[in-house]
Order: structure tokens, then sequence, then C-alpha cells
């Protein structure tokens, strides 16, 4: 190809470029490649038409083949360079830079202002990749370039502030040419500005100065550039809280830095630097209070601020507050760790570490001066450095490592004897080891060496309180160098503490004593101790207001588990004021700050018992009780408590345990009486009058033991009375009690007291009571005791003159106690109750004293009860059924109201009145209920008519009557043994519930009591019981001597009696007593029964014919008996006499309505198995099962059959035994419900 083609070609080439045909532009190229290889235009189409058919590696090869050929020419790098920055493979980025220098060369001469443009993309670049020398470096050159083209002064200020934004990111990665080029941009751009001052300006400078803040070896730049700014921005804080840190961090804070922060604190209250800097200075001048406010308030706007933060710790342990100090110190270092300890922070680390290290020694616990060692070891060079030895020497000591600390003040000592800290160290040695002569000595030395520490003042005061008797006895050294502390150092809270010991133990001076706790606990209200003897001196002065505020002022901000003093305090106080609740809160915190303190559990137990929380209290008592057990209190509180819950026996035991620790406390004698007092009272109301006299004689004992011990007491002696008149309901035959000599005036011994001896004691104690204190209550109970008197010996048959006496006393004695307390509704019942007696009769005050009595007590239900009684009496039956009703409506559960209403009810006939008795049982047990139902119970068995009616249903079987009557007259018996009709309603109870030997065992009981009666007839009837019964239970002997000791002219007794000789197997005597019999009986039916005895009477004497004659004598009479057929059809069957036997079977089937029964049964089948009818027998039998299934006798009857007559239906009769073994079960169990 000539040389004219390869033109026109790379004209073609040129045209398909332009007209976007790229595919026709390389074939162009390739044509002439092929004849010239080296064509430079070729290679630079080639790269255009890849480039834009997006095949970059073809473009970049034919462009770097272009560039290799002719490295001079332009197109083949603008090619390059425009390929790689559309490309983003990494290759490219990486050759980009090197094609822009290259460019940069081509342009230079050629075209400077695209030689700017291609710089400006080389900065970019760099930028982007974080080349920061080389982006400084080359924006250094083009500014330089424009500097020679002339450029004006505003594009060169544009260019120097380009600069310093591209250099201003990452300033602590750059090198320090990098840095110096920064500054210098910031520099010149600042000299090239015109608007000044202008917003932009104003930004330059803020960016100028906060990139010197970054830089620890430009301080002065920085300084110089933050006085410039605000000498142009007066107005501006940023300057000022910038040199102001300046200040602050280098520790130069002088005047002039005190005016900045003055005036950056005037522009914004808020500052962060202007309120630190206030703060050093405050610290400076030794307003701690001012520089804590000042740098507490500052860090918060600037908390990375590590010199605010270790100028806090410093004046928080000026101050005594180490915990504070603690936190500010672990904030320093924390964020000198986050900026990394080197150079400055690393001597702002040391500080931090001691200053944390001497607060953690202020707190005294072992377990901060631990953690002070290990901070100590943090310090660098801490060997070296005598201060930081004195405090590893205190910290030694506060651990126990006496010797350690030795051996450092030693060492101290030696190399730094002009120290007045290692002297200080060596009295605190000395002080530990309680050689307080040589504490003296070393303390005196360090105040000769320095006499403005007010620490060694109060070790010397300390020492000289605890020295020798003389120093102890006067303390005018220790309260001399107390009060020198206190004026060098007024934030020292102990060294106040000591001064309110001294003024409150030493000078009596409560007041001052009282100021100086006060102090002592506001300037550390860590202090328990002078917290609470703060608390505890006001309320000694009554200033009870003062007490409160300090407790509350605690309690606000305690944490939970914390300051225990306050919250029991303050609770403590609450109880007092009666505000329980708060109480209860209040010693519940205090808990949680301690739960093993046995006198929080105590108060809380209290609290909790005063606002009626038993149980609760009770758990307290007894935790404290666990926690202490040689408290006698809490013991004491927990069967006090127990005892209120009626818990008596657990009581006792409590009470038993404090008289084995200390065998005359009074208050547990008292507590043990008092508690089988009440187990007496119990017994009492459960009709166990055995065990209430056992409880009564232990209770004196106790009561007699503690009056031995404390006779003033006059509950004591009202308690001895109480004792000694609640026995008066039971039985005079069962109280003897054992009473100590003691309490009957002789010196040892015992006597046994009858009723009647025991209740004049419990007057005479009750007088005694009166002289030692004289209260309403107790003159009533000595009235209700002359009263009980009173009823005792009417009972043992006094007559009412031998009685006028002692029912005078009871009123005089009564009245007295109504005068005494007119409100008292209890008084006026007990003088209504004796007023009504027979012997007064007064029943106009009676009714008088019930009204007063309810006026006083509106839910009254004893005296509306006992004003029913007085109407009921005067027999105003419709006033008496009001008054029960009253008190029924005002307590349902009160079961006299309720014997009211039933005595009233059987007054009038009405058919309630057995209910009324039944519920009478059923609400509680009492004579009076007990002995109505009964007799109703009795009445109503007796009437035999009345066995198929709804009332009878209801009233004995559905209601269990005879099972509940029984149990009732039981225990009225048992406390009133001298009525015969109870002991014979008893025995009729016991018969019906087949308890034949209690039965007997009770009509003994009236026959004995009926033995001297002059009512002959009813001895005679209770005797006729006795000997039925006698005779039920096997005992003959006794039966038959019973009924020779009636007149025998009665049927019941005659046939009784000749019972009682046929079961002896006295036959003949038994004919003649029935013959007896026979001639005064008038009943027909009377008649056949004793001609039945008499035949069987024969029978037994072997006299068949006889036996024959009376049965037949029987069946001849107008009505014969069922009794005497089945005996003659048994007599039949005895001498095998099918005729007779099926006779008299056939006759009694007659007079029976039930013909399926078992007996008559069994009458018929025994006919047919004497007739041989082996069959039949089985029939009979099965036929009755059927009529009657639920018979289980039949049943048994029937599988004895089977067995016997038909042994085919072996498997039959099995079953039919198994079904009667199972409905005798079932019978038993609904005989039992």
């Amino acid at each position: 190809m000539s040389s004219k083609e390869v033109k026109t070609a790379l004209k073609s080439a040129r045209d398909a470029i332009r007209n976007k045909e790229y595919k026709e532009a390389l074939k162009h190229c390739k044509t002439v490649l092929k004849q010239e290889k080296n064509n430079y235009n070729a290679w630079v189409f080639i790269g255009v038409a890849a480039a834009e058919l997006e095949q970059p590696d073809q473009a970049q090869g034919a462009y770097k083949k272009a560039a290799e050929l002719e490295p001079e020419q332009l197109l083949a790098w603008q090619g390059l360079a425009s390929l790689y920055e559309k490309c983003n493979q990494v290759n490219a980025k990486d050759d980009l830079p090197g094609v822009y220098q290259k460019l940069l060369d081509l342009y230079e001469s050629a075209d400077r202002q695209k030689w700017c443009d291609v710089c400006k993309k080389l900065v970019a670049l760099y930028h982007q990749e974080k080349k920061h020398l080389e982006v400084a470096r080359t924006w250094h050159r083009l500014i330089k370039t424009r500097q020679e083209d002339g450029a004006d002064r505003q594009e060169l200020y544009e260019l120097w502030r380009k600069l310093s934004q591209l250099l201003a990111e990452n300033i602590e990665d750059q090198n320090n040419e990098t840095q110096q080029m920064l500054l210098t941009a910031f520099e010149n751009a600042l000299d090239l500005a015109d608007n000044i001052p202008s917003e932009d300006h104003q930004v330059l400078y803020r960016n100028f100065i906060q990139c010197l803040s970054k830089f620890p070896h430009e301080t002065t730049k920085l300084k110089k550039a933050c006085e410039e700014m605000i000498a142009i921005y007066p107005t501006v804080q940023y300057p000022l809280e910038v040199i102001c840190l300046y200040l602050i961090d280098s520790g130069s804070l002088t005047s002039e830095g005190h005016q900045y922060c003055c005036k950056l604190v005037e522009m914004n209250s808020k500052s962060g630097p202007g309120l630190i800097g206030l703060g050093i200075i405050a610290l400076q001048d030794k307003k701690y209070e001012d520089a804590v406010r000042h740098l507490t308030e500052g860090l918060k706007e600037s908390p990375v601020c590590i010199a605010g933060w270790c100028h806090l710790a410093e004046a928080q342990v000026k101050m005594h507050r180490p915990k504070e100090a603690i936190l500010s110190c672990n904030q320093a270092l924390k964020t000198i760790d986050n900026f990394g300890a080197s150079g400055g922070n690393l001597h702002q680390k040391n500080l931090c570490l001691r200053l944390k290290a001497e607060a953690l020694l202020k707190l005294s616990d072992g377990a901060s001066s631990e953690e002070a060692v290990r901070t100590l070891d943090q310090v660098s060079d801490v060997d070296n450095t005598p201060g930081l030895l004195v405090l590893q020497g205190l910290a030694c000591l506060n651990t126990g490592a006496v010797d350690k600390a030795t051996k450092i003040m030693e060492d101290l000592v030696t190399s730094y004897p002009d120290l007045a800290e290692a002297h200080a160290l060596e009295g605190r040695v000395h002080f530990t080891k309680k050689d307080y002569v040589q504490a003296e000595v070393s303390f005196q030395r360090a105040l000769e060496k320095d006499a403005e520490v007010a620490e060694y003042h109060y070790q010397l005061g300390l020492t000289y309180w605890f020295m020798g008797e003389e120093t102890r006895k006067d303390k005018t050294k220790a309260l001399t160098h107390f009060l020198k502390a206190a004026r060098l150092d007024a934030h020292m809270g102990k060294v106040f503490c000591y001064l309110g010991h001294y003024y409150r133990d030493v000078a009596g001076d409560r007041n001052r004593a009282r100021g100086c706790y006060r102090k002592a606990f506001e300037l550390d209200d860590n202090d328990a101790e002078s917290g609470a003897a703060a608390v505890d001196l006001s309320l000694e002065l009554e200033d009870t207001e003062t007490a409160l505020a300090i407790l509350t002022a605690v309690t606000q901000k305690a944490s939970a588990g914390a300051a225990k003093w306050a919250w029991l305090r303050r609770g403590l106080y609450h109880l007092k004021a009666g505000q329980h609740s708060q109480a209860v809160a209040d010693l519940q915190a205090a808990l949680r700050a301690d739960p093993k303190d046995c006198n929080c559990w105590e108060s809380l137990g209290e609290a909790y018992l005063s606002r009626g929380g038993y149980t609760t209290a009770l758990k307290s008592f007894m935790k404290a009780s666990e926690l202490n057990p040689d408290s006698t209190y809490s013991v004491f509180k927990v069967a006090a408590i127990q005892q209120i819950l009626g818990r008596y026996s657990e009581a006792i035991a409590q009470y038993q345990l404090i008289i084995k620790m200390k065998e005359d406390y009074v208050p547990a004698l008292k507590g043990l009486g008092e508690c089988h007092l009440l187990l007496g009272k119990v017994a009492l109301v459960d009709f166990l009058d055995g065990k209430a006299v056992d409880y009564v004689e232990q209770a004196l004992g106790y009561f007699t033991r503690a009056l031995q011990h404390r006779a003033d007491v006059s509950c004591l002696w009202k308690l001895v009375g109480d004792a000694c008149t609640c026995l008066h309901p039971v039985s005079p035959s069962k109280v003897h009690v054992h009473v100590l000599g003691a309490l009957l005036g002789q010196k040892e011994g015992q006597e046994v007291l009858k009723k009647e001896e025991l209740l004049s004691l419990g007057g005479r104690c009750y007088g005694r009571a009166l002289k030692l204190m004289s209260t309403s209550n107790t003159w009533c109970d000595l009235g209700i005791n002359y009263y009980r008197q009173v009823q005792h010996l009417a009972e043992t048959g006094s007559s009412m003159s031998d009685l006028t006496e002692l029912l005078e006393k009871s009123l005089h004695c009564l009245k007295k106690a109504v005068r005494l307390d007119s409100n008292n509704h209890l008084h006026w019942n007990a003088l209504g109750v004796v007023a009504c007696y027979r012997g007064v009769g007064n029943y106009a005050l009676a009714q008088h004293c019930f009204i007063k009595s309810i006026q006083a007590e509106q839910i009254n239900a004893a005296a509306w009860t006992n004003l029913g009684v007085l109407y009921l009496a005067t027999e105003n039956i419709e006033q008496a059924h009001e008054a029960f009703k009253m008190a029924q409506s005002l307590d349902p559960s009160y079961l006299l109201c309720w014997i009211g209403q039933a005595l009233i009810a059987e007054r009038v006939g009405s058919y309630d009145t057995m209910d009324l008795f039944r519920h009478t049982t059923e609400l509680s047990m009492h004579t009076e209920g007990a002995i109505g139902y009964a007799y109703w119970v009795c009445t109503t068995l007796q009437d035999k008519s009345n066995r198929e009616t709804e009332l009878y249903q209801y009233n004995i079987l559905e209601m269990n009557a005879i099972p509940a009557a029984q149990g009732v007259l039981c225990k009225y018996v048992e406390r009133i043994q001298n009525s015969a009709s109870a002991f014979t309603m008893l025995g009729y109870l016991n018969e019906h519930l087949q308890l034949k030997k209690e039965a007997a065992e009770a009509y003994q009981r009236a026959t004995t009591l009926l033995h001297s009666a002059e009512d002959q007839n009813t001895y005679n009837v209770a005797v006729r019981n006795w000997g039925r019964l006698l005779c039920s239970i096997g005992d003959y002997d006794r039966a038959i001597q019973a009924f020779k000791s009636t007149p025998l002219v009665e049927l019941e007794d005659i046939i009784g009696f000749a019972l009682a000789l046929f079961m002896k197997g006295l036959y003949k005597e038994s004919g003649s007593a029935y013959e007896r019999a026979l001639a005064v009986c008038k009943s027909e039916q009377d008649k056949a029964h004793i001609l039945t005895a008499m035949a069987i009477v024969e029978y037994k004497q072997g006299k068949m014919d006889a036996a024959k004659s009376f049965l037949f004598k029987c069946s001849i009479l107008k009505e014969p008996t069922a009794e005497s057929l089945q005996a003659l059809c048994a007599l039949g069957l005895a001498m095998r006499d099918a005729t007779l036997s099926k006779a008299a079977l056939n006759e009694l089937l007659k007079h029976i309505k039930r013909r399926n029964d078992y007996h008559s049964c069994l009458l018929m089948s025994a006919i047919y198995a004497l007739q041989g009818h082996s069959v039949a027998v089985q029939r009979q039998v099965a036929k009755a099962v059927h009529s009657n299934p639920a018979d289980p006798a039949l049943w048994s009857l029937l599988s004895r059959i089977v067995a016997q007559y038909t042994q085919r239906s072996a498997k039959g009769g099995a079953v039919a035994g198994n079904v009667a073994h199972i409905l005798d079960l079932n019978h038993g169990k609904a005989f039992y419900f």
C-alpha cells in the first residue's frame, strides 16, 4: 500500500469515528497497520474506537503502543487519561497518576490552563487515595504556577483555602512536612482574605485554630491565633474556649486566663471550658465548694477535658469526698486511655492514679485499701516518689500489713528525715500498734515540719483521745488539736465528729455536740455515726423536726441496701408517732441494708404488732430470736404474740425457754400463768372441766411465783382473781386446786382449796389489786366474784339470809365500777345481772342497767339478751321476744339469745322449739341449750305414733338427733352432776344408740341422785330402767337386786324381775314372777306376751305340753300376737309336728303385712324341710329374695339353703353369698351415716 493509500485509510478511519462507525474505523486502522505497524495515528484511532466499543483492554494497549512510539505526542496520553478516568479497574487507577504527570510535563510549556486542570485532577486523585504529602506538594506547585502567571489575590486566596480544606482531614496521620504546608496554607489564606470580618473568614480562622489545637508543638501559634481571632471577633466563643482549654491543659491558668474564662462564661453560662477554668482558679484559691460546682458543671459540657477531671478529683479529695473523687479519677483515666497515655497525658495519668489512691485510702476499708495498692502499682516511678511511698505505707496499714508499712516508714524516715509526711506515717504506724506515746512524738515532729496540715493535728488529737488514763479523763489536749484541725480544714468531717464526742461525753453540752455532729454529717453524708448522733441528740432535745429532716434527706437519696441507721431511726420515729405503715416500710428498708441485725427485726416486729399484723410480727421476732438466741426480749415477744393468736401451747414452750435462762423473769411467769388460764377457759368452753381445773392450778402456780418477786404489781393480783373465779361453772366435786402457801400468807407448803375457798381467795386477790391500783375493771371483777360466790352457796343449799351480805358487796362493787367508768357497757350489764338475782329482785334497776349498757354500746347482743331474760322472767313474752330478736340481728352467732327464743317457743308451744334448741347446740355448747334439746329429742322418741311423720323424719333421722343430743347431754352431766332427769335422758339416748353399758351407768347415776328423793315413783322408774339395762348387758345378779329394791307392784317392774330371773336361769322363780305379772295384767296384748314368755320358760324346763298349752291360750285370745304364733310355729318344728307348725304359720300370715320377711321365710322353709321338700325350700327363699332384694339376711339364708339342700346349684349359692356380703357392707355404711 502506497503512502497515499495509508493517508486515505486514516482519513476514512477518522470519518468513521466521527460518524460513530467504530467497527469500520477499526477495519481501516488494521489496514493501515498491515502496511505500517508503527503508525501513531492508526494506534490512536484504534484506542478511540475500542474505548467507544467498550473494549478497554484493547484501547489501553493501543494507547500505550502509540505513547511508546511517540512519547511527546499528546493524543495518546490524552486518550489514555480519558480511558482511565472512565475505567474502574485497579491498574487503571494505579497508572492514572503517571499519565497525569506526563500530561503536566507536556502541557507545562504548551497550554498552562490545561496544565492547571490536569494538576487539579491529579490532586483530587491523590486526595482520594489519602496521599496527603503528594496533595500538598502538587497543590503547592499549582499555587506557585498561578503566582508566576500573575493570578490575582482572590484566586490565590481560594487556592490556599482549598489546600487547607484538602489537608484538614486526618491531620494526625500526616507527616511534619504536610502539617507545615497545612499551617502555611491557613496563614496565607488568612493573609490574602479581603472581607474581614466575615463569615468565611471566621470559619477559616476557626478551622485554623482547630488545626493548631491538634498539634501539641504549635502551642505558641495556637495562643497567638486565638488572641488574634478574639481581637477580630470579640463576641465569638470558639477562640476563647480553645485558649481556655489550652491554658487548662498547660497548667498555666493565670490572671489573663481568668479573664478569658470569665468572659467566656459571661457569653455562655454553660460553657464547659469557661466553667472548668473558673473551677481550677477556685481550687487554687482553696474555694473548694465553688471549684467542685464549676468543674462539675463544666465537665458536663466538656467531658473529655482530662485536666478538668483531675482538678475535680483533687477538689473532691480536699473536701473529703472520696467516693466522688474516685469516680472523677476513673473518668479521667478512661479519657486518657481513649487518647493514649503519652507525653503530657502520662503525667496526668500518674496524677490521677495518685489522687485515686489517696481517695481510696480515705474510705479506710480493707477492700478499698487493697485497690489503692493496685492503683499505686500502676504509677510510673513510684519507688522514687516519697509522697507515693507514704500512700503505700498507709495502704499497708489499712490492709493489716503493719510490718510492711513499718519497713516503708523506716526507709522514708531514713531517706527523707525532713519530710513531714514520713513522720506522720511513723505516727500512724505507732498509733496502729497502740503505742500512743511514740505516736505522739512522731505527730509532733510532723507538725514541726509542717504545722498547717489539718490531718496531723487530727491524728495527734486522736492519739490524745485514746491515750492513758489521765488523758482519757482530761481531753483538753485532744480538744485543742481537734479545734486546730477544724480551723485548718473546715471540710474534715471526722474531726467534727470527735468534737461532737467531746462536747457530748466530756463537756455534757448537748446543743454544741449536736451542732458538731450535724456539721460532720453535712460534710460527709456517709458518716453514719455522726448522722445517727445528730438525730439522737435532736430527739433528746425534743427537736423532732430537725431529726426528721436529716433522716428524710438521707433516705430520699439512699440507694437500696444503704443508710440502715437512717431507715432504722426514721422507722422508730414513725412507730412512736403511731404511723405504723410508714414505720414498717422504713424498717424493711433498714433490713435490706443489714438482714442480720436482730434489733432491726425486733423493731419491725413492733411495727407489725402495732398495726395488728400478728403473724408477720411473729415471723419478725422469730427471726430476731434466731439471730440472737440470748435475746430474752425476742423470745418473750414471740411467746406473747403466740398467746394473742391463741397458740397457747407454743407460747408456753417459748415462755419456758425464758424461765430456763432467767427464773425470776416476771413477764414470762405472768405469760405462763395467762396461757394456762386461757387454756383453762378454752377447756371450760369445751366442757372439759377436769382439764380446766388442772390448767387453772398451773396458772395459779406461775402467778404465785411472779408475786413472790413482784407483789407490788396490781395486774398479777387481778389475774389470780380471774383464775380463781373462772372455775365458777365447774361442779364443786371436781374443784380441788393445789395452791402454794405463799399465796395464802404462808411461808412454804401448799394447800388444797375447794370451790368455795377458791372463789373466796379470788375475791381477796381482787381486793389486794384494788389497794395497789383502783380501776373500774377490777371493781367490776370483784363484784362478779361475789356474785359467783353467792351462786355457789345457793347451789350448796345455803339460806338466802346467808347470801345477803355477799349480794350487797357485789352490788356495791359494781356500782363503784359504774361510777368510775359510766361509759363501760360491761359494768352496766354485770350490775343488771346481779340486780336480777332472786336474792335482790330489783327488776327496775336491772332494766335500767341493761338499757344504759345498750346506750353505752349500740352493738350489744349480751345486754339485749339479758333484757329479754328479764322480760321473760316477768312474763312479758312479747317484749322478751323483741329483745331476743334485736340481739339476734346484732350478732346472729350469739348463743344465749337463741336459747331465749327457744324458751319462748317452748312457753308458747311452738313447733319450732326443737329446731331452735338444736340450733343452739350447733352454735356452741351451753347447758340450757343442751338440756332443752335432749328433752325434746327424748319426748319425740317416746311418742311411738309419729314414726311415719315428716316431722319425725326430719327432726330425728335427717338431723341425727339422737347422737347429737347424746353428745351435748354427756357434756351437760359432766358439769351439772346433780340432775337426775339429765342422767335419765342420757341413759335413754344411750339405749337408742345401743350403748347399753353407758346407758346402765347413766341410769345408776339417776337412781343414786333420786335415792333420797321424796318422789318414790320417780325413783322406782329410774331403778326399773337401771335393772332393765343391767339385764341387757348380762349383769343379772345386779338386775335382780335392783328390781327387788322396788315394791314390785307395777307390771313393768314384775316383768323386768321375771326376765332377769329367766336370764339368770332361775326358771321356776321366773315362772312364778310371770304368773304374778299375769295376775296384774289388764291388756289382752300384754297377757299374750306374758303367756308367750311363760311358754318359753316351760320349754326351757323341757315341759313341751305345758308350753304348747300356754301358746294355745295365746292363740284363742281376741288379739293374739305375732310373737306367740311364731313361738307356736317354732315349737311345732321343735316337736317335728309339721301340721301344728303349718297351722300356726298360716294363722301368723293373717296377722302380718309382709309375708316374705326373714322370719316368715325362715319358718316356712323350715316346714318344707321338715316335710322333705328340698326344692320347695329353695323356691320359698328365692321367692322371698325376689320380693325383698335389698335384704342381706335373705340372700345369706339363700346361700345356706343352696349349700344344704340343692348342691347342684352351688354356683348360685356362692353368688347369693357374695351379694349378701356386699349388701351387708352397704347396710353398715348407711347405718353409720
